[in-house]
């Protein structure tokens, strides 16, 4: 389990602080990055110049563990993966809805906060 931070690098700026989640692996971190880029792009419209953003991933000690630029992020293609052991996906149902609004909850409250560092960036 590592302590990852999440800060958007755009044009040569990064955001005066960054964001914080406990993840599993650097894996985990990328995902969780994805998932944060999607979102900011939904809540600016798709603005274009967030192309030219990287989302920088550290540990607690500052070290940078990955960048991943907001194009790659977006648009990068998803391997499956080959598990003998996984389950057939089941129909949503609303208790597996909740059980994932849940899981997601820490997610989307970290690319709130990092949506809201973005607006004196964009102009907004």
């Amino acid at each position: 389990m590592i302590r990852a931070h999440f800060t958007i690098r755009l044009g040569g700026t990064s955001l005066p602080a960054s964001a914080a989640q406990s993840v599993d692996d650097i894996d985990a971190a990328r995902s969780v990055a994805r998932t944060i880029v999607q979102r900011l792009m939904r809540q600016h419209g798709g603005d274009p110049r967030l192309l030219d953003a990287t989302m920088v991933i550290g540990d607690d000690d500052g070290a940078t563990l990955l960048e991943l630029s907001f194009f790659d992020a977006l648009y990068m293609p998803v391997e499956p993966v080959a598990d003998p052991d996984r389950r057939r996906p089941r129909p949503p149902g609303r208790a597996s809805s909740k059980r994932l609004s849940a899981a997601l909850h820490p997610v989307r409250r970290l690319a709130g906060a990092l949506s809201a560092r973005m607006q004196p960036l964009l102009g907004a």
